[in-house]
C-alpha cells in the first residue's frame, strides 16, 4: 500500500511465479493475543509456478472462515462498519484460482484507503510479463519503485531505480500494544481517511546510496 501511495502507475505482479511462504497467498491480522495467519489454501506444492496456474482448494470453508476472523478481530473498530459493505463481497465470491482472487484482494485495499494510483494488472500488458524487469520494459518507465529485498538484478536502459524502505509507524491498534506488520486493513479499520497520512509517514526511498522521505 505504502508503494502504490508513492507511484504515478502500480502494476499487479499477478503474473509472476508464485512463491510457498510468502505475502502472496497469507496475512497477518491482529488479535487480542498478539496476531495470527490468514492463509488462502492452495493446491499442491505449486513454489515457482506462475501465478494464473495456480488453483485454489474450494472447499474447507477458508473464504467464511477469514470473513469470521475479520469479524471477530476488527468489528469494535471505529471504521469497519463504514467499509463492511464494500469489504464483504470479496468473501463471497467462489474463487478458483489465485491470480485474480490476490489482485482483487490488493484492489480492494486501495479502495479502502482512497488511492487514486491507476493500477493494472500485469496480465493485461503486452505479453503479460511475467518479471519486474520485462513489466518495466513493456511500459519503458523512466523509474521504478521497488521494496527493499526485491531489487531486480538488472533494469531496462534509461530506467532508473529507487529502493523503498518501510519504517512501520506506530498507531492504535483495536488491542492493547502494538504489533507491526499487519495486514493493511489493520491499519484503515482503525483509522479511515487518516489511514493514508499514518501509512506515508514510513515510507523512505533511496537512490545512489542515500534515503529520501515521501
Amino acid at each position: 500500500m505504502a508503494i502504490i501511495q508513492q507511484v504515478d502507475h502500480f502494476v499487479l505482479g499477478n503474473t509472476f511465479p508464485y512463491r510457498q511462504q510468502s505475502f502472496q497467498n497469507r496475512s497477518k491480522l491482529r488479535s487480542p493475543q498478539g496476531w495470527h495467519w490468514i492463509t488462502i489454501p492452495v493446491f499442491g506444492n505449486r513454489d515457482g509456478a506462475p501465478m494464473p496456474a495456480v488453483k485454489l482448494k474450494t472447499g474447507g470453508r477458508w473464504r467464511e472462515k477469514h470473513w469470521r476472523s475479520f469479524l471477530y478481530n476488527y468489528r469494535t473498530t471505529m471504521y469497519f462498519e463504514h467499509f463492511k459493505a464494500t469489504f464483504r463481497p470479496f468473501f463471497e465470491q467462489a474463487w478458483k484460482r489465485l491470480s485474480p482472487c490476490v489482485s482483487r484482494s490488493v484492489e480492494l485495499l486501495t479502495e479502502l484507503f482512497g488511492l487514486q494510483t491507476p493500477i493494472t494488472r500485469a496480465s493485461a500488458l503486452d505479453g503479460a510479463p511475467e518479471t519486474t524487469v520485462d513489466v518495466a520494459r513493456v511500459l519503458g518507465a523512466e523509474t521504478l519503485l521497488a521494496p527493499s529485498g526485491r531489487v531486480p538484478e538488472s533494469l531496462p536502459e534509461g530506467t532508473d531505480l529507487r529502493v523503498v524502505e518501510y519504517d512501520h509507524p506506530t498507531y492504535r491498534q483495536n488491542f492493547e500494544d502494538f504489533e507491526p506488520g499487519m495486514s493493511a486493513a489493520d491499519l484503515v479499520f482503525n483509522y479511515g481517511p487518516e489511514a493514508r497520512r499514518i501509512l506515508a509517514k514510513g515510507c523512505a526511498t533511496r537512490a545512489d546510496g542515500s534515503f529520501s522521505e515521501q
